[in-house]
């Protein structure tokens, strides 16, 4: 053979070692120290018997550590988790579906006793399973090349049933993978990731590197390429995570298959007995598994990620044990309560820690109150044109989707920047408080409030619409309402009630009247596409408030409700609706303050008996009249 018929990684593949046979490709490869043991001995006289040998006393024992961890029945078949993370060809999903048999037979031959019963046989035998992997790779070609998944798939197949397959299948899947890892390696740097998801760069850039580095240690250079992927992945996750672990809300919609490789890649140094992580990365990466946990509802879905092959909540119990969290964390009770199959009737669990959570860099927040089955959690980003929120009230999704809104000043649409910012987060025993901004047209200003209580059964949403001079204004807000609720509209009055089966949550317009009225504007609907939609408008008037309150209280939901508007004064002299907002709810004898100040004031307004120079103020009255703040903003 040549010289330079050699194969190592950081160096160009020669494109003729593609079709020799399986010994001169042995032959050719290159140790990172001198040949010993059946493996590399083997492959260096070209004796197959004796690199297979080898090669499957190696994977026996990584196959033994992966069978008999905790983690064993998750982690073990978990490359198939993102089977629909990529645009999978025929030739992959044959793959898949080769895979999905070959994990069906046992990994292990297993002595029947003469009483045992006969278990059904599988539908194919690794004899089968062996000869048709070698038709699978026949297909590979150097214009056809092996993708990055379809190695990852192969690489987990070696380690777990390795051992099990034909000789010559073995050797194939092998050289297959070595080959790709090797052409990968040197052209990695030039690869353009541009038009993937960020789930599939953290893949093929660190993910395939990390686990081909670990398969094919003793081979020259591959140390170099395993420590490319670990360096590729560490720093996909910095740039991508907050200080506190908070993913950016920008692949949100893919969160559960980012989480999945990072996930994958950690397990796959620990089985290898190689650390992925450095002590700051393993850190933070702990950090970024409890925010996700926190996001996570109690039917077990992360809010605002969509599921996709994996279960989120058998995804979350792997990575908060793979990432080390403390098996008593409120985190992983909450998940381990959440899988019990006889489920309480209901749980709680105590934590000195709240959950609740912000990054104005990853432009989301995440409010819950407790951790429990029937928690109530209020997650937002607000990366885009329109702020998304997921609300969950006890246990049950409300609403989930874009935010929308329509407004006109004196006839004309008028728009936004689409660039919205946090301007105010307050979290504390009582509640946690989201004040969001964006620009509007013509010097307009669009500001949103929403507040989650922390011991009470009620969320608040406003919108609040600033203009530069006396106008006409007409606020149209768009909320998308779960498409499991049926709503219903009350015939007197503009309350409407949302319902499904363990939730009754009803809806309070409180900055429109009360009773329905023919001649008053505004108006409060539900309509087929499952949005909740609130009108409301001012006549000659620089600022509009449009307040909305949502209480699922059970003990609440029969009881007798009214608001009205209230009158604010300052210095004894009544506010007007556009420089000063005040309304009171009544829900049986629970009684709820909303305050807003439109424009500063020079003095203490009062609103109810209640004097206060806050720019935003939301409490309870207790029996004795006094008010309980929830919330105070300067």
């Amino acid at each position: 053979m040549e010289k330079t018929m050699s194969i190592e990684f950081g160096q160009s593949v020669p494109q003729q070692l593609f079709a020799v046979s399986d010994e001169e490709f042995l032959q050719s490869i290159q140790w990172k120290s001198k040949p010993t043991g059946d493996l590399m001995k083997g492959a260096q006289s070209g004796d197959l018997n004796r690199f297979c040998k080898g090669l499957s006393a190696n994977l026996k024992s990584i196959a033994k550590q992966k069978r008999s961890g905790k983690l064993a029945a998750q982690m073990q078949w978990s490359t198939l988790w993102s089977d629909e993370s990529v645009d999978e060809t025929c030739r992959t999903s044959d793959l898949i579906s080769l895979i999905r048999s070959a994990r069906k037979l046992p990994a292990q031959l297993k002595k029947s006793s003469k009483g045992s019963k006969r278990k059904k046989a599988p539908d194919l035998s690794f004899d089968e399973i062996s000869r048709l992997l070698v038709s699978w790779i026949d297909q590979i070609s150097s214009a056809d090349p092996l993708l990055p998944f379809e190695m990852v798939l192969l690489i987990e197949l070696l380690e777990n049933l390795g051992t099990r397959l034909a000789p010559a299948a073995l050797i194939s899947v092998w050289r297959t993978c070595l080959f790709s890892a090797v052409t990968l390696c040197f052209k990695l740097e030039e690869t353009d990731f541009s038009e993937l998801p960020e789930d599939q760069v953290a893949l093929i850039s660190g993910e395939v590197p990390w686990r081909a580095g670990l398969l094919f240690s003793e081979i020259s250079g591959a140390k170099n390429f395993r420590q490319l992927g670990q360096q590729n992945l560490r720093d996909s996750f910095f740039d991508r995570t907050d200080t506190d672990g908070t993913p950016h809300a920008d692949f949100f919609p893919r969160l559960d298959y980012w989480l999945i490789t990072l996930t994958r890649a950690t397990y796959a140094g620990q089985i290898w007995g190689k650390a992925l992580w450095d002590q700051e990365a393993h850190e933070r990466f702990q950090l970024s598994v409890e925010k996700i946990i926190a996001a996570c509802d109690a039917s077990g879905q992360i809010a605002l990620c969509p599921t996709h092959t994996v279960s989120h909540l058998e995804l979350l119990a792997a990575a908060a044990c793979i990432a080390g969290l403390q098996s008593r964390s409120a985190e992983r009770l909450y998940l381990k309560s959440l899988q019990t199959v006889k489920k309480r009737s209901g749980f709680f669990i105590q934590s000195e820690d709240c959950p609740s959570s912000q990054s104005d860099w990853a432009a989301q927040a995440l409010m819950r109150n407790y951790w429990s089955d029937s928690s109530n959690l209020l997650v937002v980003s607000w990366n885009a044109e329109l702020p998304v929120i997921s609300l969950t009230a006890m246990g049950k999704l409300l609403f989930q989707g874009a935010w929308d809104f329509s407004l006109t000043v004196n006839g004309e649409t008028v728009t936004g920047d689409g660039e919205w910012s946090c301007v105010c987060w307050n979290t504390d025993e009582d509640a946690d408080y989201l004040e969001l901004h964006m620009d509007l047209d013509s010097g307009f200003r669009l500001e949103r409030q929403l507040l989650l209580p922390r011991n009470q059964h009620f969320a608040f949403l406003a919108d609040i619409v600033t203009v530069t001079e006396a106008a006409n204004i007409e606020y149209r807000s768009v909320l998308p309402v779960s498409a499991e609720l049926a709503g219903l509209v009350d015939s007197e009055t503009h309350e409407l009630t949302l319902k499904t089966k363990g939730l009754s949550a009803r809806i309070f317009p409180i900055g429109l009247p009360q009773e329905r009225d023919f001649f008053q504007p505004g108006s409060l609907t539900f309509n087929e596409q499952h949005q909740l939609i609130l009108q409301q408008q001012a006549s000659e008037a620089t600022a509009l408030y449009v307040p909305l309150i949502i209480d699922w209280e059970p003990d609440l939901k029969r009881k007798a409700a009214d608001w009205s508007r209230l009158t604010v004064s300052e210095s004894g002299k009544i506010s007007s609706r556009d420089e000063a907002a005040g309304h009171r709810l009544r829900i049986g004898s629970h009684q709820l303050l909303v305050y807003r100040s439109l424009k500063k004031a020079e003095h203490a307004r009062a609103v109810l008996g209640h004097h206060t120079s806050y720019e935003s103020v939301i409490g309870r009255f207790d029996t004795n009249g006094d008010l309980s703040p929830l919330l105070f903003v300067e």
